[in-house]
Order: C-alpha cells, then structure tokens, then sequence
C-alpha cells in the first residue's frame, strides 16, 4: 500500500492535500455561520471598558448566553459588539454593565434584566449601560485628591 502511495507524481500528493485543506476550510466555514444563525447580536456603548477582551463572557443570572466579539473606539466611545444565544429572551429595556470576578478578576459584560417587551430584533443596540471601574481607576481618583 505505502509503495502505491509513493508511486504517485508529487503533483497529485500537492492535489489532495490543497483538496483536503479546501473541504476543512469549507466544512469549518459552514460551522461557523450556522452557529451564528443561532443568535442575535447586538451593540452597547461605554466610556470605559478596562479588561473586556473579545469573546469575554455576556452572562445573565451568572449563567454564560453569548461572547464579546468585537471592540472599536468610535468618537471617544467604546462600541462593544457582541452576540447572544436565540434561546434567551432579553426584555428592552435591560441595562448591560460590565462586571469583575473579584478585585483583580477578568471582565465580562452582564445583563440585568427589565420588565418589558422582548428583543425581536436580530441586531439590537443597548443604550442602558454601565460603565466598568477598577481599583487602579479608583486609586488613581484618590491620588488626584490628594494633590
């Protein structure tokens, strides 16, 4: 078998193996937008978001519904982009803050739910937020006064 194998032009080993790199792009490509297809995205504007990184956890009730995707400063505002499971049901008027685990944990954003309608949108854009604030943020504050 390994002799039939190596009787092969080196042409047709560079074939397959494009060929087989082409079908994992495709198959992973395929993936990747159909697990999109599976959710909403939306946006919300902050003035500071210290330690959110992409696919930071978007959680509600301590449970994870989505991942950060994006971040972008547009006009002195961070844009954060971000997507959420189609399963979950967020009402509109819902704030987005964006919280720590512990003093020095990593960040992520979290929903606090409203009492109102739900989103039935698939790109909606949260202007309830909280901004982030950390203990460097904080000392830095205490040293201003101090001056």
């Amino acid at each position: 078998m390994i002799s039939e194998i190596e009787s092969f032009r080196s042409l047709t080993h560079l074939k397959v193996g494009f060929l087989t790199i082409f079908i994992f792009a495709f198959i992973f490509f395929l993936f990747k937008n159909f697990n999109q297809n599976q959710s909403f995205t939306f946006k919300s504007n902050f003035n500071y978001v210290e330690g959110l990184e992409i696919d930071s956890d978007v959680s509600i009730a301590g449970i994870s519904i989505g991942k950060v995707t994006k971040l972008e400063l547009i006009n002195k505002k961070v844009i954060v982009h971000a997507f959420i499971k189609e399963n979950y049901k967020i009402p509109l008027d819902s704030i987005i803050t964006i919280r720590s685990d512990g003093i020095f944990g990593k960040k992520s954003l979290l929903i606090e739910p409203g009492f109102g309608d739900l989103i039935n949108q698939r790109d909606y854009v949260f202007t309830n937020t909280k901004d982030s604030y950390s203990l460097d943020m904080f000392l830095r504050y205490l040293n201003n006064l101090n001056e």
